[in-house]
């Protein structure tokens, strides 16, 4: 089964600081994270949208994963999943270190937010993302 980097840095992130589970809002916005520290060639590109920066090939990949069974989707009462690595998903991990790092420390940031502190975190960091925002931006600020 081959993988691109994108999906393999998907399946990394998943398998870092503890394998936590992660929303697809957490995902992408480590992805994106990553994508503007580390600037990846060949990595997702990523537009505002609801909720901040979004790429749509996220949701692909992840659906992806999941039918390819590297993944495991667990749905909450609100109508949206988490994601888990599984053990198929974990012979295809990015083996570098360095990489590996890099993802786990943006994980343990974006755990430690809530999903308002999140949002919080990339408008005020990358307002250019936030235009297209379905939240009161200048609310945000005041909390």
């Amino acid at each position: 089964m081959e993988l691109n980097g994108k999906q393999k840095i998907i399946l990394s992130l998943l398998n870092v600081a503890d394998k936590k589970l992660m929303s697809p809002l957490q995902i992408m916005k480590s992805l994106f994270i990553y994508a503007q520290h580390e600037k990846p060639e060949n990595f997702y590109e990523f537009v505002p949208y609801l909720y901040g920066p979004c790429s749509f090939a996220v949701y692909s990949d992840l659906k992806l994963l999941e039918n390819k069974g590297l993944i495991a989707s667990h749905p909450t009462s609100k109508g949206w999943s988490f994601f888990i690595i599984t053990a198929e998903g974990e012979k295809h991990l990015i083996k570098n270190p360095e990489i590996n790092l890099k993802l786990e420390k943006i994980k343990t940031f974006i755990l430690s937010k809530s999903f308002i502190s999140l949002l919080k975190y990339i408008y005020s960091k990358y307002p250019e993302y936030a235009i297209n925002s379905i939240f009161n931006i200048e609310a945000l600020k005041k909390l």
